[in-house]
C-alpha cells in the first residue's frame, strides 16, 4: 500500500469504517498523480480506485496500494460496503456538494454517511506535508515565478501603467511554464499599494513609487507564490527605513521556522521585530500560510495558531507594512520546512530595486 493511502486507512477508526475520497486534490495527493474522473474508497482491509475506462491501464501502472476498477455506478461501493461490513462512512465534507451527498447517501445505504469535517481535516493535514514529487512541484512553480520577476525587473518601466505592468508579468509567467496564474494578481503603485486587496489598475508608475508585486502560479499540479517590492526612481530615507524594516522581520520570522516548532511562533518574532522598528501597528495579516496543492492551506502562522510545523510543508511567508492611502510594501517568500529549519525556494533578490 503508498504511504499516503496507508496513513488515511491506518487513520480510520475501526473495520466497519471507510474513507470516500472524491475531491481532485485529494485524490491527487493519494495517488501521487492527476485524474480526469476517479474516487477512492478506503478501509483499514483494502483500499479502492474508481477510474474511467480509458484510463485504467494507465493508473494500473501508477497506482500503488489500490486495487483499481472501473467505475460504473453506485452498486460497484455498495457490494463492498456489504462485503467488508462498512456502516460509516467518512465524506469530504468541504469539498462535496449537497447534490453529490444525496447521490452518495442514497446509493450507499448501507452505511451512514459522516458529514463532520473529520475527513477534511485529516486529508489538510496530509495535503500539508508533501510528497517528493509534490516538493518538485512547487520548486518548479517558484522557479516559473523568480525568473518571470527577474524578467520584469529588467522590463518595467516608468509610465507604464499597473495594467500594463500585469499583462508583462502574466505573459512572462506563460513563457517560464504556469500551467496557472493566481487569479488575484496584485500589481499596485503608490497610494494603491496601501491597499491590502486591489486589482491592477491605470495608473501609471512614477518617481518616488513603491511598486509591490504579489504573485503567483502553478506548475506540475502545484502552486508557489512570492511578493516583491521596488521602487521607481528614488525614495526618502523614511520610505528606505519602512522598506529595511519589512526586510528585517521577514528574515528574523524565517529564521523561527524549524520542524516541531508552532506555528505561530514566526508571527510573533516577525511582529517583534517591526514592533522594534515601532511600525507592528502598520502590519498586514498573518505571517504566511501553506501552499501547494491548493494555492493557500493549511497550516496558517496566525498569531493564534494551534498547528505545529513538520519537515516537508511548504509555506509563503512574509510581511506586509501600510501607510493608509500613502504607500505598501510587502515582501514575501516561498520555502519548505525542514528539521533543521527551512529551505528557501524563492531566489529573487530583496535587495531595494530601484527601476
Amino acid at each position: 500500500m503508498s504511504e499516503t493511502v496507508k496513513i488515511l486507512a491506518e487513520w480510520l477508526p475501526d473495520e466497519r469504517t471507510a474513507a470516500l475520497v472524491t475531491s481532485d486534490l485529494s485524490l491527487r495527493h493519494l495517488c501521487g498523480f492527476g485524474l480526469s474522473r476517479g474516487l477512492i474508497l478506503a478501509s483499514k482491509e483494502e483500499s479502492f480506485l474508481f477510474v474511467s475506462e480509458s484510463e485504467l491501464e494507465p493508473v494500473k501502472e501508477k497506482a500503488r496500494g489500490f486495487s483499481v476498477r472501473v467505475y460504473t455506478d453506485t452498486k460497484q461501493l455498495l457490494d463492498i460496503l456489504i462485503k467488508h461490513n462498512i456502516r460509516r462512512i467518512f465524506v469530504e465534507s468541504d469539498k462535496m456538494t449537497v447534490r453529490e451527498f444525496n447521490f452518495y447517501a442514497d446509493g450507499l445505504h448501507y452505511a451512514k454517511l459522516d458529514t463532520s469535517d473529520t475527513l477534511s481535516q485529516k486529508l489538510a493535514m496530509m495535503r500539508a506535508v508533501k510528497s517528493e514529487a509534490e516538493l518538485n512541484a512547487v520548486r518548479r512553480a517558484q522557479l516559473v515565478c523568480d525568473k518571470a520577476y527577474d524578467k520584469l525587473l529588467m522590463s518595467v518601466r516608468k509610465g507604464m501603467s499597473e495594467r500594463q505592468t500585469a499583462a508583462m508579468l502574466s505573459s512572462f509567467l506563460i513563457e517560464n511554464g504556469a500551467d496557472e496564474i493566481m487569479p488575484r494578481m496584485r500589481i499596485a503603485s503608490g497610494e494603491n499599494s496601501a491597499k491590502h486587496y486591489s486589482k491592477p489598475t491605470d495608473r501609471r508608475l512614477s518617481d518616488g513609487d513603491f511598486l509591490l508585486v504579489d504573485f503567483g502560479a502553478k506548475a506540475g499540479g502545484c502552486w508557489a507564490s512570492m511578493a516583491r517590492t521596488a521602487v521607481v526612481g528614488e525614495i526618502s530615507p523614511k520610505r528606505e527605513n519602512i522598506y529595511n524594516a519589512v526586510l528585517c522581520a521577514v528574515t528574523d520570522g524565517l529564521k523561527a521556522l524549524r520542524a516541531g516548532t508552532g506555528a505561530k511562533v514566526a508571527e510573533s518574532v516577525a511582529r517583534a521585530t517591526l514592533n522594534n522598528w515601532d511600525i507592528d501597528r502598520y502590519a498586514k495579516a498573518d505571517f504566511g500560510h501553506g501552499t501547494g496543492l491548493e494555492f493557500s492551506e493549511p497550516p496558517y502562522l496566525a498569531a493564534d495558531s494551534t498547528s505545529m510545523l513538520k519537515a516537508g510543508m511548504t509555506l509563503v511567508c512574509g510581511c506586509e507594512v501600510t501607510a493608509p492611502s500613502r504607500y505598501g510594501v510587502k515582501i514575501a517568500d516561498c520555502v519548505c520546512v525542514t528539521d533543521e529549519g527551512y529551505i528557501n525556494l524563492t531566489s529573487a533578490t530583496k535587495s531595494l530595486v530601484h527601476i
